[in-house]
C-alpha cells in the first residue's frame, strides 16, 4: 500500500501538512505520535516519564508495523524520533512515499521555542539540544525520503502546491 508519509524535525509542520494533504486527497490522516498516546492514555512526556524512551520507541514500532498491512491508503505523519530507530527503518519504505519536511535551525529553534513539551527538549540549553539532535536526524531522514521540502520558508499554501506537485510527479515516476 503506497501511503503518503511525512517525516521530520519536531516543529517542521508534520500534522499541519498531514492534515491538509489528507484534506486535499480525501484520506484519513494518521498521527503515529497520537495513536501511541491515545492507546496509552497518557502524553509522550508521561510515558517517557514512567516507561522510559525505549518502551515508547516499541509502541511506535508496533503502530508502523500495523500501518505497513493496512489496505486503506492514508497520510500519516510519524514522530521525529521513529526513523531513527534501526528497528523501524525497515518498516519505512513499506509504508509509501516519504515527504522530509526539512527545516532550518532557525525555523525549528522559533517554532520550538513557544514550548514543545518533548521530553528530549526538556531542560536547559534547548539551542544546543536541537542542533544534536537535527545533526543525528537529519541525514536518516534525507537517506529514507522520496521527496524533500524546505519549511518555514514559503506561505503554507504554497508548501502545500510544491509537495502535491512532487508527489504527483513522484507517484508518476514510481
Amino acid at each position: 500500500m503506497n501511503h503518503i508519509v511525512i517525516i521530520g524535525f519536531m516543529g517542521s509542520g508534520k500534522t499541519r501538512v498531514g492534515k491538509r494533504l489528507a484534506q486535499e486527497y480525501g484520506l484519513p490522516f494518521i498521527d503515529v505520535d497520537r495513536v501511541v498516546t491515545k492507546k496509552m492514555n497518557l502524553t509522550i512526556s508521561e510515558i517517557f516519564q514512567r516507561f522510559g524512551e525505549p518502551y515508547y520507541r516499541a509502541l511506535e514500532t508496533l503502530v508502523i508495523k500495523e500501518l505497513t498491512n493496512d489496505k486503506e491508503r492514508k497520510v500519516i505523519s510519524l514522530g521525529s524520533g521513529l526513523p531513527i530507530q534501526e528497528q523501524n527503518q525497515k518498516y519505512l519504505k513499506d509504508l509509501g512515499t516519504i515527504i522530509y519536511l526539512k527545516g532550518s535551525l532557525e525555523t525549528l529553534k522559533k517554532r520550538l521555542e513557544a514550548g514543545s513539551n518533548n521530553p528530549l527538549l526538556e531542560g536547559d540549553d534547548r539551542e544546543d539540544k536541537i542542533k544534536k539532535l537535527l545533526k543525528q536526524r537529519d541525514p536518516v531522514y534525507a537517506k529514507y525520503a522520496d521527496i524533500e521540502v524546505i519549511t518555514g520558508v514559503k506561505p503554507f499554501e504554497a508548501l502545500i502546491e510544491e509537495i502535491k506537485e512532487k508527489l504527483e510527479a513522484f507517484e508518476k515516476n514510481s
